[in-house]
This record gives structure tokens, C-alpha cells and sequence, in this order.
């Protein structure tokens, strides 16, 4: 069966009633409609339950629906605005924590803690307090200034999360050892990054952290300019149809084994993975791009994670439209595939206008260097100008004149890279100094105060 293929944008705002309904929502919030929908589905991860997990299509490990989403914007482009709007366009996200991360060791803490036991409360059990949240930064400094703090693990506990890697290590002190496990939480990102902080996010390429963003723009160039009405009716997805929360008892027993594999029959009895299918499409990329990561025949770099990406986006895609199925379809695929290719044109774009900012603050600061370095030329050699001129004046008061190599010898410091020479052509062109006789050159010349 030939995959599906979505062919442009007005195509994909159009494959789908949700779809139609979060583009036209958004350009009656005159917001883009790219950054509406990333942070809508942001949303709907935050509230899908952790153990709902998508089918491996390498190898036989689930995997996780966990979505970071990076909203590209200036100062006032609308990047809080569109959190609004999505919030008002989605409210309930089953009571995620919403926080704004400022440690590594803070992100186990918003899923668990640890509880006392016995008389004398030495012993404690860790618990999950909650299995959701949705981190929003709303401007990327904040989280690479946290980032930068010596020892911090914040850049190293995000790539872990966005993955859905078991979270936290081992202390020495038991009341402060919280761990996560895999499959036992969920977590949302969303935060705001200006063009000119893109660094932040793009330094840790090393780590893995720029390629698992989601990237959308505030930007929305084809909007009108009259601002059409509201669309009627409302978004129609159901968060209540979604997949239910485990038991509290499933997920304390998760968070006290560590692991599903710890647990009685691998977790099967008490705490069950709930599976998204996807369809043969998906095999298929994944296989090809397996081919190329093991043949280092990837194009771009910052597409490492692109299947792995996309096989979220889908899920949630599918989840959008059918809250109660649990089946990704061949359109779902082919969605979320040209979901992902404009979210790495954004991501390129906003490269290229960083590069160009770079470049423009490089030519201001050597232009600014070259009139700095022109200023302090010229004030040197107006100081030794006056200098020369004095000097001369009390050394040949009869105006016989004194050769040019004596003058700068006797000027010491200020005689290197021949600067006294060219004080003494330029006071002959001002009139101050006569040439009185000797050679050709500014060193066999004799120099006099001059006399008109």
C-alpha cells in the first residue's frame, strides 16, 4: 500500500475537524496556528496516563509519549498568548502539577516522595504523588541560567524525561532518595525561545536535548488582516474518554519496585502497559531510518530523533481525534510526519536567523573595535604632537634645526612604530614645524619650530 502523504499546509489544516477547528480558533486569537496546536498537543500528552505507551518499532521496548515543545518568538510575538489560548482551548489536563523547573533533583520530587513508617519513623516508602505535569518555561534563559549552576543535572534529568527514563539516583540519605521509574510518570515541556537566546537550547546538541523539541513559530504570515469570528462550536476532544489513571496502588507498587521488571509478573498483574499500534508506515521509516543511523547517513544531525519524534506526535494526533481508541492509523502517520517537517523548518530557520544575528553583532563589535582603535590612534598622536613640539622648542631655541632620528631618539617611549616621525610630517603639514635642511627622509631631515 503506497503511505499517505500530506502535500502543504492548507491540506493538513484541512485533513481533520480538529484540526480545522485549533487553526481557525487560533487566527481569531490572531496567534499562529503551528505554535497553537504544538502546545495543544503538549496538553493532551500532560493528560494521557503514563502507562499508556507507544509500540516499539526497534527492538521490543515500549515507548513513551512524553512531548518537550520549544515556541520561537521575540519579546511581545504572542508566546504566552498562545499558552493562554491553549489553555482555555483544553483546560483539563487531569490535574497535572504545572511548575517551572529550576534543578534536576526538583523533577523526581513533582512525581514522588518519600513517606515515614513505624514508631520511630526511621523508615520510610516512597510514594507517587502525582503521575503528570506540565513544565512551561516561558523563556528559555531561565532554564540555561538553572542549567549553568555548578553540579546541576537539569539539562542531563530533561533529556531522561523527554525520553522516559527512570528518573533520580541514589543518596546516601534515604528521606531524600526519590526515583521515578520508567512508564510511571508523564511530562509536558513548553517553553519560549527568543532567536537570539537560541544558543541556549543549541549548545546542549551533544546531549540530545535540541533534537526531541517539537519546534513552532509565533509567527502566521498568511493571517489575515480582518480578524475573522470564532469558530463555531468547540474543539470536541474528550479528555474523559482517554485511557483511566492506574490505580494509586499501581503506581505506589511501580514506585516501590523501581521497575516494572521488579515487580510480580513483570507488572502485568499490577500495573499493565496500555499499547498505541501503529500502522506499517511507521515500520517502515523506522527501518529506513535505522538504516541510516547505523550507515552515519543522516543529512542533518538535528534529525536524529526525527522517528522517534514522530512516532509521539502521531500518538497524540490520534489521541486528539480518538481519545478512546488506541489504534494509529496510516493518516495519523502521515499527519504527524509533515507535523515534523515543519517543525524542523521552524527549528531551521530560527538557526539561520540566530547565525545572522551572530553575524551582525560580530560586524558592530569589529566596526565599533576599529573606530575605538582609529579614536585612540589619533588622540596618540596628538599628545605626542604637542610633546614633539615642545620639546623641540626648548632643545633649538635658534630654529637650526635638529635631524629627525635625534628627535625620536630623545622621545624615547613615544618614538615606537615610527610615531614621532609622523607627528613631525604632520605638524609640517599643519605649519607648526619647517623643514630647514638634511635629507630626503623624516629621519634625515632637519626639523625647526616654525617661524611664520
Amino acid at each position: 500500500m503506497m503511505a499517505l502523504k500530506i502535500n502543504g499546509d492548507a491540506e493538513f489544516w484541512h485533513a481533520r475537524s480538529e484540526l480545522t477547528y485549533i487553526h481557525d480558533y487560533a487566527r481569531a486569537c490572531q496567534v499562529s496556528p503551528w505554535a497553537l496546536l504544538s502546545v495543544v498537543l503538549a496538553r493532551v500528552c500532560a493528560a494521557v496516563p503514563p502507562h499508556v505507551a507507544t509500540q516499539p518499532l526497534y527492538g521490543n521496548a515500549p515507548g513513551t509519549l512524553n512531548l518537550f515543545v520549544a515556541v520561537l518568538g521575540g519579546s511581545g510575538d504572542g508566546k504566552g498568548l498562545t499558552e493562554r489560548m491553549a489553555r482555555a482551548l483544553l483546560p483539563d489536563i487531569r490535574n497535572a502539577t504545572t511548575a517551572l523547573p529550576v534543578s534536576g533533583e526538583g523533577i523526581p520530587a513533582l512525581f514522588a516522595t518519600r513517606e515515614t513508617q513505624g514508631e520511630d519513623g526511621r523508615k520510610t516508602v516512597i510514594r507517587c504523588v502525582n503521575p503528570r505535569a506540565l513544565l512551561s518555561v516561558p523563556e528559555i534563559t531561565s532554564l540555561g541560567g538553572s542549567a549553568k549552576r555548578l553540579g546541576s543535572t537539569l539539562i542531563p534529568t530533561l533529556t531522561s524525561a523527554c525520553s522516559g527514563e527512570a528518573l533520580g539516583g541514589f543518596n546516601k540519605n534515604e528521606a531524600n532518595r526519590l526515583t521515578v521509574p520508567e512508564h510511571g510518570y508523564r511530562i509536558a515541556l513548553i517553553t519560549g525561545v527568543q532567536p537570539h537566546n537560541l544558543n541556549v537550547i543549541m549548545d546542549e546538541e551533544g546531549t540530545g536535548l535540541p533534537q526531541r523539541f517539537l519546534w513552532a513559530d509565533t509567527a502566521d504570515y498568511d493571517a489575515p488582516e480582518k480578524v475573522p469570528p470564532m469558530p463555531a462550536g468547540r474543539l470536541g476532544f474528550d479528555v474523559s474518554a482517554l485511557p483511566e489513571d492506574m490505580p494509586n496502588s499501581g503506581l505506589d507498587a511501580l514506585y516501590e519496585a523501581g521497575d516494572r521488571w521488579r515487580m510480580i509478573d513483570h507488572g502485568e498483574a499490577n500495573y499493565p502497559l496500555t499499547i498505541l499500534r501503529y500502522p506499517q508506515s511507521a515500520f517502515t521509516a523506522a527501518e529506513k531510518d535505522g538504516w541510516e543511523r547505523l550507515h552515519r547517513a543522516r543529512q542533518n544531525p538535528l534529525d536524529a530523533h526525527c522517528i522517534g519524534l514522530t512516532v509521539k506526535i502521531a500518538g497524540l494526533l490520534a489521541l486528539l481525534s480518538r481519545p478512546d481508541s488506541l489504534t494509529v492509523t496510516e493518516e495519523d502517520w502521515a499527519l504527524a510526519e509533515y507535523v515534523y517537517r515543519r517543525s524542523a523548518e521552524f527549528r531551521d530557520e530560527a538557526i539561520q536567523q540566530f547565525e545572522d544575528i551572530k553575524r551582525n553583532l560580530k560586524a558592530q563589535a569589529y566596526a565599533l573595535d576599529s573606530e575605538a582603535r582609529g579614536e585612540a590612534d589619533a588622540r596618540m598622536l596628538d599628545r605626542i604632537k604637542a610633546g614633539t613640539l615642545k620639546w623641540l622648542d626648548s632643545h633649538d631655541p635658534g630654529r637650526e634645526g635638529v635631524v629627525g632620528h635625534e628627535i625620536s631618539r630623545a622621545r624615547g617611549r613615544d618614538s615606537k612604530h615610527g610615531m614621532v616621525y609622523a607627528a613631525l610630517e604632520s605638524l609640517y603639514v599643519e605649519g607648526k614645524v619647517d623643514k630647514v635642511g638634511g635629507g630626503p627622509t623624516p629621519q634625515s631631515t632637519l626639523w625647526a619650530v616654525s617661524t611664520r
